[in-house]
């Protein structure tokens, strides 16, 4: 139907327009109609078949043109008001979904325009969230950020001849869990997760959000000896937490960590040792460190 609720985004001027239109290609025959028929009965009128016969053919004629005029002012006017509505969308900036339309053959330029300016839109936001520094989830820093951030502590650390250390920590059986309970409830799991290691962290370290359920955290000034001692007081404050859908305990990470320059000296040789003894930790058992 042309005219649905989203017909509200459209114009005033342009939805007064399409009302006219309607009504005159709709119901505008059927008036004629009845006068057509009006002119072929004699007054008193009389219940004859002839009479009969003139009204229901005129009728059905008018109502077939009244139908024809309903569809061809629907056909005209779908196009515009899934125009007005992708371009009240891309206006709110609601773009996480391609632009569509609908019988568009008649604003075919305009439609172009249209999905080309939701396209380009897209790309920048996109961009943008690589440039933003934070996850927009936990509020913990992003993936891209703690590797560049990595990178220069271990320059910092090299220069000032200071250990640093890295930690790579992943909620086990994070997708089973997701799956079971849904978007709403792992979401709250992982910003009560990362409420919890935001406060065991000191003012130099800087912890990360990944990429779904695994967590990064640079150890600024710390060997490996000292980011084994946080991550056991991490895992027994998780422990004492409560998480939706889980028992006390029931939140099992797997950790790895690595040290500047026991295990390298650049961003991705502390961040892939750490990352792969965190599954070697995983497939040992449950709540393991996994530093060497």
């Amino acid at each position: 139907m042309a005219f649905h609720a989203d017909f509200k985004f459209m114009p005033s001027k342009l939805k007064y327009k399409m009302l006219v239109s309607f009504c005159l290609m709709s119901l505008l025959p059927t008036l004629i109609g009845v006068y057509i028929a009006s002119l072929f009965v004699k007054f008193p009128f009389e219940i004859t078949s002839g009479n009969l016969i003139t009204i229901t053919t005129v009728t059905l004629f008018s109502l077939i043109l009244s139908y024809l005029g309903f569809l061809i002012t629907q056909e005209v006017t779908a196009p515009i008001v899934d125009v007005s509505i992708a371009a009240h969308k891309i206006a709110e900036g609601k773009l996480e979904e391609p632009v569509e339309f609908k019988g568009a053959d008649e604003l075919e330029e305009l439609t172009e325009s249209l999905k080309t300016i939701s396209s380009n839109a897209r790309e920048l936001l996109n961009k943008v969230d690589k440039l933003t520094l934070k996850d927009k989830l936990t509020g913990l820093y992003n993936g891209s950020y703690i590797r560049e951030r990595l990178n220069e502590e271990i320059q910092r650390a090299i220069h000032y001849q200071r250990p640093c250390s890295f930690a790579y920590i992943c909620v086990d059986h994070f997708d089973v869990y997701a799956e079971a309970n849904g978007p709403a409830v792992s979401d709250a799991l992982l910003k009560t997760l990362a409420n919890v290691l935001n406060a065991e962290l000191s003012e130099f370290d800087r912890a990360a959000r990944i990429s779904k359920g695994e967590f990064g955290v640079i150890f600024f000034d710390k060997n490996k000896k000292k980011a084994i001692e946080f991550t056991q007081g991490l895992q027994k404050s998780i422990a004492r937490s409560t998480f939706p859908n889980l028992k006390p305990g029931d939140l099992v990470l797997s950790i790895g960590l690595s040290e500047n320059p026991l295990d390298g000296v650049t961003a991705h040789d502390l961040y892939s040792k750490a990352q792969d003894r965190s599954k070697t930790a995983a497939q040992k058992g449950k709540n393991l460190i996994e530093a060497f």
